[in-house]
């Protein structure tokens, strides 16, 4: 069975699909990121406010106790970002970050 090293250059859900190993971790990658609490709960954040840039999303995690500090909280983005649920949006006029749901990342308004 192929693992995460095999797909690491995937970019699109096309890519992934292309092969049924590929389709397979794609799903089970995904099924991991919306089923963990805490990304469950920066899904509904991100899905409420529609766009949100990395800092504000930070404190808001950190002060609400769902996370601790930067590194719980960029893992949990990036399994989110991996899984197709969230996407980056860069503002290069500012150099900031911000994070948008995707159509994957709508998922979280069945789970409830």
């Amino acid at each position: 069975m192929p693992d995460e090293f095999d797909f690491k250059n995937y970019k699109t859900m096309e890519e992934f699909s292309k092969t049924v190993e590929g389709t397979r971790y794609l799903h089970d990658l995904y099924l991991k990121a919306v089923n963990h609490p805490v990304r469950r709960e920066i899904l509904t954040v991100v899905n409420n406010l529609k766009c949100i840039s990395r800092e504000e999303l930070l404190s808001k995690l950190v002060d609400e106790k769902l996370i601790e500090d930067e590194f719980m909280f960029n893992y949990n983005m990036d399994f989110l970002i991996k899984a197709f649920c969230i996407n980056v949006v860069e503002d290069e006029n500012n150099n900031e970050i911000f994070y948008e749901i995707t159509q994957s990342g709508k998922v979280i308004e069945y789970l409830e």
